[in-house]
């Protein structure tokens, strides 16, 4: 089975969050400037690309990135195409065959671009109050989306008082609906309120 990767390449310049850092990386040593080995650093909001939202995130004494429980974050997980232009709603997705332990990636018109290098959309699609409420209600244990965000205060709210993991800035352009295997490993950050990830993925068949 061959795994894909449902990550957004960071890159210097990249799309983010209006009121987050800016991106910026830069070879601090270079071989060619006669340095021993090429070093690179980075600067950019922990919501930079496919990221995890801790509950820390919207929760004022919620849980921080590294209290994550991972086991939310890996398993099987259903993505699905949406075709609604604006939003993710409950009219939508209450047909899905969603059960406690779930996990729902959420493919939008955002993927029909590569919206990392182009500036930030704030028309791009989200997850309604309703559809959160919905799923939350399902017992989904993880939500991921093909934007930077899940949603306004009040999604996010839903989601990560219900214990939900959320999944944002998926690369999803060329996955297509169903089932998979995905494996999400956001990095270990001491304190943060969420952290990029690595998220690959495989085909386990349509649903």
């Amino acid at each position: 089975m061959i795994w894909l990767d449902f990550t957004t390449t960071i890159s210097d310049g990249m799309a983010y969050w209006p009121d987050n850092a800016p991106v910026r990386i830069r070879k601090t040593l270079s071989m060619a400037h006669g340095a021993a080995a090429n070093v690179t650093e980075m600067s950019l909001s922990v919501h930079t690309g496919t990221h995890v939202d801790a509950p820390l995130h919207f929760l004022r004494d919620g849980a921080d990135v590294t209290r994550l429980p991972l086991e939310t974050l890996m398993g099987p997980a259903l993505v699905v195409d949406i075709q609604d232009e604006h939003f993710i709603t409950k009219p939508e997705i209450e047909h899905l065959p969603l059960r406690p332990g779930s996990r729902v990636l959420f493919k939008t018109r955002n993927s029909r671009r590569e919206w990392s290098t182009r500036p930030f959309d704030p028309d791009f699609v989200r997850v309604r109050a309703d559809a959160a409420e919905w799923l939350r209600d399902q017992g989904v244990v993880c939500v991921g989306v093909d934007y930077l965000s899940v949603g306004p205060a009040d999604t996010h709210h839903i989601l990560l008082e219900a214990g939900i993991s959320i999944i944002e800035g998926l690369a999803l352009q060329h996955a297509e609906p169903g089932e998979y295997e995905l494996l999400c490993l956001p990095l270990k950050i001491a304190g943060a309120d969420g952290a990029p990830a690595r998220v690959i993925a495989r085909f386990i068949g349509d649903k």
